[in-house]
């Protein structure tokens, strides 16, 4: 499908080139070697390159756009937390990437959420390198709790949801801190390779959970 979307801009180009070509050609011709310094359909041409360039314009534009990830800067935690709440609900499953999640043991909300999900079906995983409090894990029971135990937190925070479906994987990546708290969101157009990374992370960090 990207062939075809390649080979069609390229057509295109093609065409718009020619016809600027032909309408220079048709303005030099008339310029230099007719006495009535006119030609037939002048306008007509210019408006069609005119046209023709804002149309390839716009098509880039509108491929470009399906590469680039939303992203949204948080000024305070009760944001990023509307953001969560919204973001998991989206997906089947959801895997929380973060190196505390003392966030999300105070708010009873998303926890209700999860819950919700769990009981529906859903599995919700969660990746901290510390042991999780005991009141959070019975507040959601039937979540996953994977515990590193690393020396060394990891500076990656990101939530994937939808693992399990491959091409409707959608990925949050944090970074900063509030008020400059941002979130980068990919999907399967956006950023597949920064998916399978992350797919990566959770696999290697559920290994070296298991060899603890």
């Amino acid at each position: 499908m990207q062939n075809l979307v390649k080979h069609t801009l390229y057509l295109f180009l093609w065409i718009t080139g020619l016809t600027a070509a032909l309408t220079l050609v048709g303005i030099g011709y008339a310029w230099f070697f007719t006495e009535a310094k006119e030609l037939a359909h002048l306008e007509w041409l210019i408006g069609s390159v005119i046209i023709e360039v804002v149309a390839v314009i716009l098509m880039l534009a509108k491929k470009g756009m399906k590469y680039l990830p939303d992203s949204q800067t948080d000024k305070e935690p009760k944001d990023t937390l509307k953001f969560m709440e919204k973001f998991i609900t989206t997906g089947t499953s959801a895997t929380v990437v973060s190196s505390r999640v003392s966030w999300l043991a105070g708010d009873n909300n998303l926890i209700s959420i999860l819950q919700s999900k769990i009981e529906k079906g859903s599995r919700i995983e969660i990746i901290t390198p510390n042991e999780v409090s005991k009141a959070l894990r019975e507040n959601l029971k039937g979540a996953s709790f994977i515990v590193t135990k690393e020396n060394t937190p990891p500076e990656a925070r990101f939530t994937l949801v939808n693992s399990d479906r491959s091409g409707a994987e959608k990925l949050a990546i944090a970074r900063g801190v509030h008020p400059e708290h941002e979130i980068t969101i990919f999907d399967n157009n956006s950023g597949p390779q920064i998916i399978a990374m992350a797919k990566d992370i959770i696999r290697k960090s559920k290994e070296l959970s298991n060899a603890e």
